[in-house]
């Protein structure tokens, strides 16, 4: 159901802190530094993610994210999905859905489209994400 791959990037987790305490996890907010290329085009994103732990290693998670080039485009996303890790180690593996909101050229195609997410972090806290464009159904 997946289409093309559309979008890489590799950076580094840049900041983490405790959000909230709740009733038996903590959510935890992480912000991540990235460049890469989304449809093509050289780029620099940053998003910041807000994960509530449902056991000891897995986690839901939902974000938003600012891309943006050198020539001065730039596309806004949020996101969602699940993942897996330990709320101790910035070791994760994350799979969701990123909706992205653009109005220059090179991205806008982005626009009231479904974009698959594929991001890990090692034990370092480097992040690795690679996007692919949903294509849904073939009609």
């Amino acid at each position: 159901m997946s289409g093309e791959l559309i979008g890489e990037s590799r950076g580094k987790i840049i900041g983490t802190r405790v959000v909230e305490l709740l009733e038996t996890s903590p959510k935890i907010e992480t912000t991540d530094q990235s460049t890469g290329r989304l449809l093509g085009i050289e780029s620099r994103d940053l998003s910041t993610a807000w994960s509530v732990w449902g056991s000891q290693d897995t986690f839901h998670a939902e974000g938003v994210g600012v891309v943006t080039s050198k020539d001065g485009e730039m596309a806004m996303y949020t996101g969602m999905g699940m993942g897996k890790g330990s709320v101790w180690s910035p070791e994760t593996l994350f799979h969701g859905l990123l909706f992205f909101r653009s109005s220059t050229p090179g991205w806008s195609r982005l626009n009231g489209t479904a974009v698959i997410i594929e991001y890990t972090v090692d034990a370092e806290g480097n992040s690795h994400s690679r996007l692919w464009e949903w294509k849904g159904r073939p009609e």
